[in-house]
């Protein structure tokens, strides 16, 4: 039986467990609670896990943690995002209170914009640019094809430009 490599599984899924939740939760404490516990998950089922290939692996980290937000979400814990996400932040060496305020404000209206999209967009967008999957990857967790991810993508995009298209200075 093959052995489960629980830091690999941790170092190559987090940001997709912490996105799926933080999709559904909009909320990045609850996002890092739910990540924390589909990983507690992981070990309790480890040699059901180790007989995963990739995709099906993926598929069920998604799942365990869509579900797990969608839990909290029905418990009425759902708040306003308000942080960065796990580990996303790499310190600027010498930024500025301007240039930090300045970013702050362009990184909230960004989110607010994508806060905004319909759901549809709004999954599709937080998996392709923040979990970093490609549209292959979004379908097989999803189970929505490879056209109707590609189609999203474009349109959230669109949506997305329209919504920033009077904001000075986004880059």
């Amino acid at each position: 039986m093959a052995k489960l490599n629980f830091d690999k599984i941790y170092n190559d899924y987090s940001r997709l467990v912490y996105w799926a939740a933080y999709r559904v939760v909009a909320q990045c404490e609850t996002a890092e609670d739910v990540t924390q516990t589909v990983f507690e998950r992981v070990l309790l089922n480890e040699s059901k896990l180790a007989r995963l290939n990739e995709p099906q692996l993926k598929s069920w980290l998604y799942r365990v943690a869509t579900n797990l937000a969608l839990d909290i979400t029905r418990k009425g814990m759902r708040e306003r995002l308000d942080a960065e996400p796990l580990s996303e932040e790499i310190p600027d060496e010498s930024p500025t209170p301007e240039a930090e305020a300045m970013e702050r404000n362009r990184t909230e209206r960004i989110r607010a914009a994508i806060d905004s999209l319909d759901e549809a967009y709004r999954q599709v967008i937080l998996l392709h640019y923040y979990s970093e999957l490609t549209v292959r990857e979004i379908s097989e967790c999803t189970g929505i094809s490879e056209g109707t991810i590609k189609s999203r993508l474009v349109r959230a995009r669109m949506l997305l430009a329209d919504k920033l298209k009077d904001e000075v200075d986004l880059r």
